[in-house]
């Protein structure tokens, strides 16, 4: 052997040693009582624990191995243990789901060794589970923040150095996450069609990833295009799975809903109760925790109250006598005297009965608005007040959660696309109000997560728990989960670009010019006209044929400064923060999804600017009686539009799951036959103002891309 190889062979083996050293010197054990390991909630949670930690240090972790480095001891459960009460259900006056007491503590000291120990208290399955998911979360700097996407941190030592003594407590007995497939998001084909590859798994992967994030609830709309003959022994592998993590399974129904494919409990007003007992039989094979159901035919009609209230009863009777399922409804925000059907001045009462405190209610708003703030000009409504007072006053009789959503897909957020950045700050907002109130349940009503909106929903997972370490409560604000993603640089641009769009498109209303028009909103019958989105005064079609000559001077004095305002400085930052993102993080891509999307949000007002302008100028030409020669308004628009795209393209390289599903016209279970992010893929709503400003084209059906008689339910 000649003397350079054996040379290289002794370094090899040299580094080799040292390796095995560095690692040896770190070794982490897990001690776990037997019972955990008996127990699916926990032993689940054991493994996947432990193979976290090794992919963290690279070393060994043993489960009840010898004594190491850094030694974590698990407490010791029992059934009966997590049978206690916990402070919502010792406080409820009516029945009430109960749930294990999941809080946790745990205890972190050096001994005299210099090994580290670490002791969980915790007095139920759950409550341990949860514990060992935030150890590494709040911890360890792992970040649970996509299913298909962590955060794993690197470390040759323990990071933590400093004895502690840290608490989590859960500030909703029930919390975690409807997803809306009654919309082509994500999980929605998965959810319902068990021989789509991989369709369990990616399941799965969402529901571990409410376990990593202390949530204990999963649920989805069920639609009535699924196949019910096999069905059932996909969506009972489902349950049994969530019920394995020690969450809480329960799926969206509706009465008789006839819009967006919902699946409904009787079709035809022949034997209601037969049909109703025959679809409550068929679900409760998969062993649902709650069913959420939707009473109203559409979300903007009522009538019907009697019979309505007669099949509720009927439907609390069969779940309180066939199954352990609780019922839970939920309350629009649409007011009862704005719903077509209902008569006016009716108050929306009900009375309560016996039978009927079995069931509960979800409190629900919509978009980035607060239940409390003075303005929310959404679905015919001043503000969300009345959800609030409804809140409040169904807390006092029945078990009551708040439903907010984290995006809202249908023109005004993520099919725009936008990034709006107040959803933080009002989702923090109300997780305090419900708390102060005592509120037992905050279930957040998803509609997809790329362009950021992973951010809110994980945010809001995080913010349903109170961390304090040795006696001082942790600090919490709208933007400190996208501070623990982003680079320091970039701190201060992500919180100004926040107050920026608070700013503007809520404070100053701007937000109405930056959606997209709705058919509702180009319609020209008045009784179905609705307003579910912030819409300006004027139409656009207002705006192009009969605007006065004041009123577009007024427009050209207010509306046009303010877009373009927003959009200089909107930009400005997205720019700044793009400059001074650092390329070799593991967050970068991160840092990237997030300025791509507060760019195209920017972009998004320069757009409108410039086609407003446009139809502005048509007018005034048409008033003055003048040449038109503004060309290069609606030029300069489409120039942003094709700018745009290459953000998009770039966009849909990375998206988490194929573009194909999310982002494709293909046909599905939902009334749509796209993904969610079809309209993104292509900037269509972008491209129709501009075709509308061109053409002087505002009917419903110009450029649409809506199936309007499948989405209400006329069709099949």
């Amino acid at each position: 052997m000649g003397a350079r190889k054996l040379i290289f062979i002794l370094g090899f083996l040299l580094l080799y040693v040292r390796f095995a050293v560095a690692e040896s010197t770190l070794g982490i054990n897990i001690i776990v009582p037997q019972v955990l390991l008996d127990t699916s909630i926990t032993a689940i949670t054991v493994v996947d624990f432990k193979n976290l930690l090794q992919d963290a240090c690279n070393c060994k972790v043993t489960v009840n191995g010898k004594t190491t480095k850094v030694n974590i001891f698990l407490p010791f459960v029992t059934d009966s243990m997590a049978a206690a009460p916990t402070r919502f259900s010792q406080a409820a006056t009516f029945p009430y789901k109960h749930v294990p007491a999941h809080q946790y503590e745990w205890q972190h000291a050096i001994d005299r060794k210099g090994r580290y120990q670490l002791m969980l208290n915790a007095s139920s399955f759950q409550g341990v589970s949860f514990g060992m998911y935030g150890l590494l979360q709040e911890k360890l700097d792992f970040k649970f923040l996509h299913p298909r996407q962590t955060i794993v941190p690197h470390f040759k030592e323990w990071p933590l150095k400093e004895a502690f003594v840290w608490k989590a407590e859960p500030l909703f007995d029930k919390k975690g996450f409807h997803l809306h497939t009654q919309h082509p998001l994500e999980l929605t084909e998965q959810l319902h069609n068990g021989n789509m590859p991989n369709a369990l798994n990616d399941v799965k992967a969402y529901i571990d990833w409410l376990a990593r994030n202390g949530q204990n609830y999963f649920e989805f709309c069920l639609l009535r295009s699924v196949n019910k003959k096999e069905w059932i022994p996909h969506a009972t592998a489902i349950t049994n799975y969530v019920h394995q993590r020690g969450l809480l399974a329960a799926v969206d129904v509706s009465l008789h809903m006839i819009q967006q494919k919902t699946f409904q409990l009787y079709g035809s007003s022949v034997n209601k109760k037969k049909q109703i007992a025959a679809n409550l039989e068929w679900l409760n094979q998969a062993k649902w925790d709650f069913i959420n159901m939707e009473f109203s035919t559409a979300e903007f009609i009522g009538g019907n109250k009697k019979k309505k209230e007669q099949l509720r009863q009927y439907i609390l009777e069969w779940l309180q006598n066939n199954s352990t399922t609780k019922l839970m409804g939920r309350q629009h925000v649409v007011k009862h005297e704005n719903e077509l059907g209902s008569k006016k001045h009716t108050a929306n009462t009900t009375v309560v009965t016996d039978i009927d405190k079995q069931r509960g209610v979800l409190a629900h708003t919509v978009m980035f608005y607060t239940m409390s703030e003075e303005k929310a000009p959404v679905y015919e409504n001043e503000n969300l007040r009345h959800i609030l007072s409804f809140m409040l006053e169904e807390h006092k009789q029945r078990e009551t959660w708040y439903y907010p959503e984290s995006a809202y897909w249908i023109t005004f957020d993520n099919s725009v696309p936008m990034l709006l950045l107040p959803y933080l700050q009002a989702r923090l907002a109300d997780i305090d109000t419900c708390v102060h109130y005592n509120i037992p349940g905050h279930i957040t009503f998803s509609s997809g997560w790329e362009w950021g909106y992973w951010l809110v929903d994980w945010s809001i997972a995080q913010w349903s728990w109170k961390h304090t370490t040795n006696g001082k409560l942790q600090e919490r604000a709208a933007t400190m989960y996208a501070h623990r993603l982003t680079d320091s640089a970039i701190h201060t641009i992500f919180d100004s670009t926040l107050q920026l769009q608070q700013q503007y498109l809520k404070d100053s209303t701007l937000m109405q010019w930056l959606t997209a028009m709705t058919i509702t909103d180009e319609i020209a019958i008045k009784k179905v006209a609705n307003e579910y989105h912030p819409r300006p005064d004027w139409s656009y079609k207002y705006i192009r044929n009969k605007a006065s000559l004041a009123q577009i001077e007024q427009l050209k004095a207010t509306v046009v400064p303010q877009l373009r305002s927003f959009a200089e400085k909107g930009l400005q930052l997205a720019m700044a923060a793009r400059r001074k993102q650092p390329a070799m993080l593991d967050t970068a891509n991160l840092n990237a999804e997030i300025i791509d999307g507060l760019e195209i949000t920017a972009w998004r007002a320069y757009h409108r600017y410039y086609t407003l302008q446009y139809i502005m100028a048509k007018r005034m030409a048409a008033i003055t009686k003048e040449k038109f020669a503004a060309d290069s308004l609606l030029l300069q628009a489409a120039a942003i539009r094709n700018h745009c795209m290459q953000l998009v393209d770039n966009r849909e390289r990375k998206y988490r799951y194929s573009t194909d599903l999310i982002a494709r016209k293909r046909w599905d279970y939902t009334a749509y036959h796209f993904g969610y992010l079809y309209p993104v893929s292509n900037l269509h709503f972008w491209n129709r103002e501009e075709q509308q400003a061109k053409k002087n084209q505002y009917r419903p059906l110009f450029m649409n891309i809506w199936n309007i008689a499948r989405i209400i339910g006329l069709v099949k």
